[in-house]
């Protein structure tokens, strides 16, 4: 260490070595020790890129949303952050989307007014809107307000889903605990476009999603993170838990991934599961078998080269020995 450099010293919370050093990329180390040497200062974006030589798009966004994510720095844009990865779109409530897919871009058409006279003839003189709006009141826990009732219908009338699916889907979203107007009519866009219309589909859509959710949760918490996970990241999981893989196996790729790269890059851990979904392993202890076959493959493809060569110096000293006797 020189010296003389610790006349100037800034200070870098302990948790970012203790948790974060074997996660955070390059650029996300930089960034925040930048920011932490320039404490109080304000730097726009074009500077700050400047700055730390980030020359590619989305390179200053991605090395941001890490820290943001745990809670390290926080984004500010007078509301709840916002902030995103470049990589990432619009968050919708259920990832449809591969990740080599490119984004679903879905016009936005807002459901049409009802009256609260029209919403009260509609339950008098149909049954199953009736039991909707009842399952609906005791979901909410209280009468419904006008917002409420507008949100209610319009999954029928605006989404065309049948009442049973409309049933199923707000039990699941209020069993989750997003229950507000924007996640119900994300799920409900979502259902819609991909013709989720009978209740052993909409079953399906809930399994599958409270899969997702609990990956989520685990690698969540496996990476310290205080906020959600990122589109792109969800998008991942969507596909995995598609491909069959569980909470484990994800959770081993990721493992893999941190241990091989030394940091966590979801493209990489696709790559992993690609592979093992390719090759039918479909849990850890076919990985460690299959880790051992590679093994043995190698060892032995090296002893039979190792072998032969010697083979031949052992030729080579025998017919040496005959010629010298």
């Amino acid at each position: 260490m020189n010296a003389g450099e610790w006349n100037s010293v800034f200070a870098v919370p302990s948790s970012v070595v203790d948790k974060f050093l074997k996660l955070a990329s390059g650029n996300s180390l930089k960034l925040l020790l930048f920011l932490l040497r320039h404490g109080g200062e304000e730097f726009s974006e074009e500077r700050l890129s400047a700055e730390l030589g980030f020359k590619e798009r989305g390179e200053l966004e991605d090395a941001a949303l890490f820290w943001i994510q745990r809670g390290i720095i926080r984004f500010d844009n007078g509301s709840d952050s916002g902030l995103t990865s470049a990589a990432d779109d619009h968050e919708t409530a259920a990832v449809s989307e591969t990740p080599a897919d490119k984004p679903k871009t879905r016009p936005v058409v807002k459901p049409v007014s009802v009256s609260s006279g029209e919403v009260a003839n509609r339950i008098a003189s149909d049954k199953e809107i009736e039991m909707l709006f009842a399952e609906a009141e005791r979901l909410y826990a209280h009468p419904l307000r006008q917002r409420e009732n507008q949100l209610v219908i319009s999954l029928v009338d605006h989404y065309g889903l049948p009442v049973g699916v409309a049933l199923m889907l707000l039990n699941y979203c209020f069993g989750v605990g997003k229950n507000s107007p924007g996640y119900i009519q994300t799920v409900a866009a979502d259902w819609s476009e991909e013709e989720i219309n009978t209740i052993e589909l909409a079953n399906a859509r809930i399994l599958s999603l409270e899969k997702q959710n609990g990956v989520e949760d685990r690698l969540r918490k496996a990476m310290e993170m205080t906020t959600k996970l990122s589109v792109k990241m969800r998008r991942y999981i969507k596909t995995w838990t598609d491909w069959g893989f569980g909470e484990e196996m994800i959770m081993l790729a990721y493992e893999k991934t941190i241990d091989q790269i030394k940091e966590w890059k979801p493209e990489y851990a696709n790559k992993i599961l690609e592979s093992w979904k390719s090759e039918g392993i479909d849990t850890p202890a076919a990985v460690e078998q299959a880790t051992q076959q590679r093994k043995q493959t190698v060892k032995a493809g090296t002893s039979s080269k190792s072998s032969f060569n010697m083979s031949n110096e052992m030729n080579k000293i025998i017919n040496r020995y005959k010629s010298d006797n």
